[in-house]
């Protein structure tokens, strides 16, 4: 009976490699799901669809959007940071996961110890107010707010964001005052925006785009060095009265830790092919984003790299959450 279980053993150790290597080779057989971690209706939401469009022609396979938004994007990396490594649960990163490792002390998840796939570009952000705000550009913004330190309030779709980040660094830069209102996304954020509960929005262009050519906000000036082509006529930060103010969102595809090479390199591969094809290009860059594509590593190094600078601006501005 020993020998028996002894052979049984041998057997089973011999065929589980090449199991998995077969479901390995045949990745994907089934559909992935995509975890947007903020709630419908903001950028990760709106960009994360337009991939997942793509790369459910790329692979074959149906890419569905899992929409897990709260605690600034943190809840649903931690979801996908624990989930399977088998390709099948997939996370849209932000440089809010980057931020998150400074601001969160009790993060339960390090984005650099994540599997990244695929590197998927930068996104600007504008500078958004209510239209009944009595001003024309960033010089009279600043005006205003230094006028009234206490009476004005600020967007964010969530604490520790992007978003919270570049507003703390732009009143840092013109010793202004504003009041931080955190939400549980960017949609919320700005339907209150818009109805003038708040006053004031870094918001990235993808879902600040849309607002801006309906004219139920104004955009006074955009986060980048230069000046973005879809919006030409409007000012930088920079060139507005906040002399090398330069800032700016990304996003990557990661993984759970340990996902195997083959997954990495069939998400990668769909990826930088999505960003060959013209008419995805079209409409990516249309909603106000930068083509992406790359290597892993491009991204690995990307992530590193932005959780040393964010943490040297969360340290000077105090931001910590939780």
């Amino acid at each position: 009976m020993e020998r028996r279980q002894l052979l049984a053993m041998a057997a089973l150790a011999t065929v589980a490699p090449t199991s998995l290597l077969q479901a390995q080779q045949r990745y994907p057989a089934q559909p992935i799901k995509l975890v947007a971690p903020f709630p419908p209706g903001g950028t990760v939401d709106i960009l994360s669809r337009t991939i997942a469009d793509q790369l459910t022609q790329e692979l074959g396979r149906s890419t569905i959007v899992d929409n897990r938004g709260g605690a600034g994007g943190t809840i649903g990396a931690d979801l996908v940071a624990k989930a399977q490594p088998d390709g099948y649960t997939a996370l849209f990163g932000a440089v809010h996961h980057a931020i998150a490792q400074s601001v969160y002390p009790k993060l339960g998840y390090d984005i650099r110890q994540m599997t990244p796939a695929a590197f998927l570009g930068r996104v600007n952000h504008a500078v958004i107010i209510n239209n009944a705000l009595p001003v024309k550009n960033i010089a009279e913004l600043i005006a205003l707010l230094k006028a009234h330190p206490d009476k004005y309030s600020y967007a964010t779709p969530g604490a520790g964001t992007m978003q919270h980040m570049m507003t703390e660094y732009f009143k840092s830069v013109t010793g202004t005052e504003m009041l931080h209102v955190p939400y549980r996304g960017s949609g919320p954020a700005i339907v209150d925006l818009i109805a003038g509960n708040v006053h004031v929005m870094f918001e990235t262009m993808p879902s600040a785009l849309q607002h801006i050519k309906a004219g139920s906000v104004r955009a006074l000036a955009v986060t980048s060095s230069k000046r973005a082509p879809y919006l030409a006529q409007i000012p930088t930060v920079s060139e507005s009265g906040a002399p090398n103010y330069d800032a700016t969102s990304w996003y990557g595809i990661y993984l759970p830790q340990n996902t195997p090479a083959p997954v990495i390199q069939t998400i990668n591969a769909a990826v930088n092919s999505a960003f060959q094809k013209s008419s995805f290009v079209d409409r990516w860059t249309g909603l106000g984003a930068d083509t992406g594509g790359g290597t892993p590593e491009t991204l690995a190094q990307l992530t590193t790299s932005e959780v040393a600078r964010w943490a040297a601006v969360a340290k000077s501005a105090g931001i910590s959450v939780g």
